[in-house]
């Protein structure tokens, strides 16, 4: 039953973020011990891997080393309460999805919740199929979210390209070999192999058919006869 909504959900099996093997990480913040690892149990069945918080402040000092993954939040805890977290992730940390815990039927809390960018509100008790509803989503908005933060960091990554290699890269998504483009350009098979290995170094692509699937992705070609129109920016 539960893989069964997990998959309606969107969650993968496999317990991956983003597709590409990272652990599905919950951060449960929670001053109710009893509550915490609760929903840490019940969260590993359906591929997330929970980490425990007591305070709000305790998670702060630590937002720096964690890594990609959903919020599991308690709205009233001593010091400093789930809502000013909330205010603060939400700077912080955008693309984590936050999920708000509450022991009292607040409306006003909940409204508050989704307007400083939670995005589920559960009151306690909730029932177990609740929560992995609840989570499945989150992360399912986690991923899309991880995306579309690539897809930004990406296209800024080809505004660094120099106009040369931008014509390189455009030559290389047509299938022209390094002598093809350096005959056309009018340069050496080395240069173009250099500029070949700049282009995977500011895309951080590990070969020219990753750099090109980056660069269609960020829309980088256009359909216009000069193919690198779809750069913002170009450098000499």
């Amino acid at each position: 039953m539960l893989r069964t909504l997990a998959m309606r959900q969107g969650l993968p099996d496999s317990g991956t973020m983003n597709g590409g093997g990272e652990p599905l990480h919950l951060y449960i913040v929670d001053d109710d011990p009893a509550v915490a690892r609760t929903v840490a149990r019940a969260a590993g069945t359906i591929g997330f891997s929970p980490q425990l918080f007591g305070s709000a402040t305790d998670f702060l000092e630590k937002l720096d080393e964690l890594e990609q993954g959903c919020i599991l939040l308690d709205i009233r805890m001593p010091g400093m309460s789930g809502l000013e977290l909330l205010g603060q992730l939400t700077e912080r940390c955008p693309d984590f999805p936050v999920v708000m815990l509450t022991g009292h039927a607040e409306v006003g809390a909940a409204v508050q919740s989704f307007r400083s960018g939670a995005v589920h509100f559960l009151s306690k008790p909730f029932r177990k199929v609740e929560l992995l509803a609840a989570l499945a989503e989150a992360a399912d908005i986690g991923r899309r979210r991880s995306r579309l933060t690539a897809g930004r960091r990406q296209a800024g990554a080809l505004t660094k390209l120099t106009k040369r290699e931008q014509e390189v890269l455009a030559a290389i998504a047509e299938g022209k070999q390094s002598k093809t483009i350096a005959w056309e350009l009018g340069i050496s098979v080395r240069t173009i192999d250099l500029h070949r290995g700049n282009i995977l170094s500011k895309l951080s692509a590990r070969n020219t058919s990753q750099a090109v699937a980056i660069a269609k992705a960020a829309g980088f070609f256009s359909d216009d006869a000069d193919p690198v129109r779809g750069v913002a920016a170009h450098r000499p």
